[in-house]
């Protein structure tokens, strides 16, 4: 074996006070930046091949290169992904060179920053380097193999029986695990039961993953079932577009044409807190194959997001841990490499910032996906079936993902997950065509506790046993715990009968992917996990499912009964002193002062022009996009709600739509869930759905350690189940993360408000029967519809003002539904457009109207008028565009308002004859996002 180094260099970079490097764009103080490519080969290279590699590896117009160029003490700073991990970049580089007669067999690629300024590595350190997956070298560090080595670790034991509650709390708790006593006493019991003379770390480290609370919903267990109640209130239901709802890896919605749509969000809080750039790129990577692992696989057509993190500008609270500003620009990087990559268009992107994520950012991605109906229900493994693993590397990432982030900010280095975005796309078309030709009887991804979980969950009807000797890896020595633990990304698990394997090999050959048999589903109700090299491959499908081996290390062999519960936790429900304090009125606002308040809640970053992210982010791949995830021309104004068309040469269309308000639920989480179901349920309402054909998604997140919490979780949870149950619109996917508390280092803690995000998926049978956000002519009339809530409370006007912000309207349902079943009857035409009134209230959606419609309005107010109405936030109101001739069209209990009227003077908002959007105010909107995440 033999290792060589390539160094590519820019022509002509110069003196870079502005070099701009890594996921952040961070200015360096460095003279240069140079590519490093480390590569490992089967044998010596002559002169001729390095320099043949150079060539190779640089871009002759740009770029110039050399080899074996060493890194000396004082010239500048190498930065190299961990010596444990493989780069992503590792089966590219091997395959081209293999591909031009050289035996590569590993690949490392690392950046180097010349330059002797005494601030170099501070700067480096504090932006482009990450301590949780990197390795930073000031002089040439030496490789003498770059493939994985390592001695494996045998496993350890313990034996339970006899020990003492204090010693069962002890090793609970360690080596990262989040055992609790109570579950180490079930353990310790259970061991005695099977008459097992010891337990091995695996079966420690299985029982904590899947006990933890993001596998096992332990604190809303604990709650009341509350996941059940929602659940059970969609069975209930008996909903004709419910097709799957809570037992899949997403909800499955009825749709046209013989098809389904697929929804499903999910958080990757902990990971984003520690390493931005992989926490982010892993979220949308995950949510994508959940829609590829429901059913017999869906295809993704859409992906969303949302981060909230804290203020811009305000040191981390804990050291060591990345800015607001870091993980803002790592979020744009992370999103745009893996949608862009994958080729699945962006929906929705939204950014907010509010100082109780300081401590723990909101990191939430999403994704629909289409399928055929026939394909849409979740398989179930039979008997003899093979376990198949398709996908990228098992690695040393991850470990301990679920029940770390399960407890909270507590979590260590090998949290962290390190995403693959290309791996990803060469199974997605090889999983369609395995569901067409009939080889998938059951499929999941493997995302949070890695194989344990997939695995583990797959097998539980029937039995399994997995043969971790046969995962491959990019690290070699890997105890059997840490395989069957890890959450390395990009891999799925399949359940394929025995005569579909060798079709199902050609399937996945042809699409470049890598497939292994690592097991057998049994028919015996366990779950077990060995590690014996000897037993290869064509071993296993030759070995019955039934005939169990025990051979080599056994890691786990326990029946499915004995760990399928886990000890629930005594919770307590403190209600607030004043859980529904009286709401704050409205303070007055002279008509003259609206221009200035107009200018500070464009400039505001909730309002603010975020186009400098989405813009990064594709939203036309595919064709299908019809709206979103902006409106305009020159401007890019967010659209309200998203639709596409996603079926060939058919009109139906679908729609989704998302609703949150950090600064609401602050003030009120329970009010806060009322008015954001409604206001959801009208975004989609105005783009042109039936009730009846909206479904919902939930992703809560709350915090464990706030005296309050819990109260407001079930609060939150009780106020959806009667609104779901009114309104008969189901929830059919959801995901709970309980741990938004963060210990600080001074002993204080830090709590995100209790709150819930929610998004709706919808169909229309017509594309043409969709609602514009944009503006279509002069001379038609701005009408404000609907219900009013006017507390300023969680309002960003209350916030830029300084206001108390305490109680929140509480908004009727009764009047609610009757307003919405009003709004759908709506004849087709009669509303031109349609936008819900929002953050900033009538003024700033009029603003931002105008701005993506390249038109004006007028608006009436008297002279002697208080504007403060046009302030205030209707969360189930809408501004809507009307011919002067359909005014009588609309009905009463609309409650419809005449504001004003379209003009055709661009970008001229007047109120009551004075201007409000002045050219300062569109400048402030403009610049101030992407101005401050410079700053």
């Amino acid at each position: 074996m033999a290792c060589y180094k390539i160094t590519i260099h820019r022509r002509e970079q110069g003196r870079a006070e502005s070099v701009q490097s890594g996921p952040a764009a961070f200015t360096i103080p460095c003279d240069e930046t140079t590519t490093d490519y480390y590569l490992e080969f089967a044998r010596d290279l002559a002169i001729e091949e390095r320099d043949f590699l150079v060539n190779l590896l640089s871009q002759p117009l740009t770029e110039t290169g050399t080899h074996d160029q060493p890194l000396h003490k004082g010239e500048g700073f190498l930065i190299l992904y961990k010596r444990g991990i493989v780069d992503n970049q590792n089966d590219s580089l091997v395959q081209l060179c293999q591909s031009h007669g050289l035996p590569a067999v590993a690949g490392k690629v690392g950046r180097t920053y010349h330059g002797r300024d005494p601030q170099l590595e501070k700067r480096l350190r504090q932006t482009v380097f990450n301590a949780q997956i990197q390795e930073i070298f000031e002089a040439e560090p030496y490789f003498a193999h770059l493939s994985p080595q390592g001695n494996r670790e045998p496993a350890r034991t313990w034996d339970l029986r006899g020990m003492t509650d204090t010693e069962l709390a002890t090793v609970g708790v360690a080596d990262g695990r989040n055992l609790s006593l109570p579950q180490m006493q079930k353990i310790q019991a259970m061991q005695g039961r099977l008459g097992l003379a010891c337990l091995t770390d695996c079966v420690l480290e299985a029982l904590d993953a899947r006990w933890s609370d993001h596998c096992f919903h332990t604190t809303w267990k604990s709650l009341g079932n509350l996941l059940g109640r929602l659940s059970q209130t969609t069975r209930e239901m008996h909903h004709p577009n419910v097709v799957s709802a809570f037992v899949d890896n997403a909800g499955v919605w009825d749709f046209y044409a013989g098809h389904c749509l697929v929804i499903k969000a999910e958080t990757h809080n902990g990971p984003t807190a520690l390493a931005p750039y992989f926490g982010q790129l892993t979220k949308l990577g995950g949510v994508l194959r959940d829609i590829l692992g429901t059913g017999q696989g869906a295809d993704p057509i859409g992906s969303f997001e949302y981060t909230a993190t804290g203020l811009l500008a305000t040191p981390p609270v804990i050291p060591g841990r990345p800015t607001t500003r870091q993980i803002a620009l790592e979020t744009i990087e992370a999103i745009k490499e893996y949608g862009n990559t994958f080729g699945v268009p962006m929906m929705l992107p939204r950014m907010d910032f509010h100082p109780d994520y300081r401590g723990k950012p909101f990191a939430l991605g999403g994704s629909l996906g289409i399928m055929p109906r026939s394909r849409a229900l979740k398989g179930q493994p039979q008997a003899d079936d093979l376990l198949l693993l398709i996908g990228g590397l098992t690695g040393n990432d991850g470990i301990h993902g679920a029940s770390a982030s399960s407890a909270g900010a507590s979590m260590d280095n090998s949290a962290v997950q390190i995403g693959s975005p290309l791996e990803q796309i060469k199974f997605r078309y090889a999983i369609l065509e395995l569901r067409d030709a009939d080889c998938i009887r059951a499929i999941t991804d493997v995302g949070g506790a890695g194989l344990n979980s997939a695995v583990g969950e797959m097998g539980e009807p029937v039995g399994v046993w997995v043969n971790t000797a046969l995962v491959p890896l990019k690290i070699a020595g890997l105890a059997t715990w840490r395989i069957l633990l890890s959450e390395s990304q990009e891999r799925m698990v399949l359940a394929i009968p025995p005569e579909k394997l060798p079709q199902s090999q050609a399937i996945l050959e042809r699409h470049l992917v890598r497939h292994t048999v690592i097991g057998r589903f049994t028919g015996t109700g366990r779950f077990t996990v060995i590690h014996d090299p000897e037993l290869d491959v064509a071993r296993v499908v030759a070995t019955p499912g039934r005939a169990l081996p025990l051979s080599g290390e056994v890691g786990m062999d326990l029946p499915y009964s004995e760990i399928a519960d886990s000890p629930l936790p005594t919770l307590t429900i403190q209600p607030p002193p004043d859980p529904d304090p009286s709401t704050d009125l409205w303070p007055p606002c002279p008509g003259d002062r609206l221009a200035g308040h107009l200018e500070r809640m464009l400039a505001d970053l909730r309002l603010a022009d975020q186009s400098f992210a989405t813009s990064q982010y594709d939203s036309t791949v595919q064709g299908w996009t019809w709206q979103g995830p902006t409106c305009g021309t020159r401007f890019q104004v967010p659209a309200t709600c998203w639709a596409g068309v996603p079926l060939p040469e058919q009109p139906c269309a679908a729609v989704f739509g998302f609703w949150f308000e950090p600064w609401l639920f602050a003030a009120h989480p329970q009010r806060a869930a009322r008015q954001g179901f409604l206001a959801l349920v009208q975004k989609m309402v105005l783009a042109g759905c039936r009730m009846e054909d909206v479904g919902l998604c939930d992703n809560f997140y709350t915090p464990d350690r706030h005296p309050h919490g819990h109260y407001w979780l079930v609060a939150m949870v009780e106020e959806l189940e009667r609104l779901s149950r009114r309104f008969r619109m189901p929830f059919i996917s959801g995901k709970d993360s309980s741990a938004g508390s963060a210990r600080l280092p001074d002993g204080s803690q830090i709590h995100v408000p209790p709150a819930v995000f929610l998004s709706a998926v919808g169909k229309v049978p017509d594309v043409g029967r969709l609602r514009p956000n944009c503006w279509t002519t002069p001379g038609n009339l701005l009408v404000q519809i609907g219900l009013s809530t006017p507390a300023p409370a969680g309002t960003l006007f209350a916030r830029l003002a300084g206001l108390e912000s305490r109680g929140v309207d509480l908004l009727d349902i009764e009047a609610a539904l009757h307003y919405l079943t009003t709004l759908e009857a709506v004849p087709d035409g009669v509303l031109r457009s349609a936008v819900p009134i929002e953050a900033g209230g009538i003024l700033a959606r009029v603003a931002l109207s105008a701005l993506a419609s390249d038109l004006g309005a007028d608006l009436d107010l008297a002279p002697d008028q208080d504007g403060g109405h046009l302030l205030q936030e209707h969360r189930c109101g809408a501004l809507v565009e009307v011919a002067p001739g359909d005014l009588q069209r609309l009905d009463p209990h609309l409650h419809p308002v005449v504001l004003g009227r379209i003009t055709d003077q661009i970008y001229r908002v007047r109120v009551g004859g004075q201007i409000v959007l002045t050219s300062a105010a569109i400048n402030f909107w403009q610049r101030s996002f992407q101005e401050g995440l410079a700053s």
